[in-house]
């Protein structure tokens, strides 16, 4: 009998957990997969916030470009997001999530508009209009155009320190300037 219980002591002390190597990559997996998959996950998402951001810019580029040659004068702010819209890609709801402000710049005075540019603020029913007056022959012009996007994922905005507003949304800009031609 104590032989018996001498080999079964042995073999208990083999099985104990901490011994134990069965399992030992999925602790290292739980650990390292989600920091793994947040890096693939935001920069991919901040790929495709620099893609967006490039074609926004491009967008006003040529928009302003027609105007500054007088090709096309766009009379409100709907008519400019409508071109504007139609040259980007992978807009979505363009037309919704734009703000765009055109003012005319004081040459005497060169006062600029001071603070953020100002964005489509989704709580209030009532949106303020924003300044858009097409200026005449050699006016200096200032564009602002602020794009709202909802983030692919939560926690984007906060690995990346990305500036929100109240709804969560992400804010793309580009800014623009021209005289129009006489």
């Amino acid at each position: 009998m104590a032989r018996f219980r001498n080999a079964f002591r042995a073999r208990a002390s083999e099985k104990v957990c901490w011994r134990d190597q069965t399992g030992s990559a999925t602790i290292e997996f739980v650990l390292w997969f989600p920091l793994f998959m947040t890096l693939f996950l935001t920069s991919f998402e901040l790929s495709y916030y620099g893609m967006r951001s490039v074609l926004l810019e491009r967008a006003v580029d040529m928009t302003v470009r027609e105007m500054r040659l007088g090709i096309s004068r766009p009379q409100n702010t709907q008519e400019f997001k409508t071109r504007v819209c139609e040259k980007t890609l992978l807009a979505g709801s363009c037309a919704e999530d734009l703000m765009v402000e055109l003012i005319l710049v004081n040459q005497a005075t060169w006062n600029l508009p001071q603070g953020n540019i100002a964005c489509i603020d989704r709580n209030d029913p009532m949106q303020p209009l924003p300044a858009f007056g097409t200026g005449g022959g050699g006016d200096l012009m200032l564009l602002r155009v602020c794009w709202l996007k909802r983030p692919f994922f939560a926690t984007t905005p906060y690995v990346m320190g990305l500036p929100r507003d109240a709804n969560g949304e992400i804010a793309l800009s580009a800014v623009s300037t021209y005289v129009n031609e006489p």
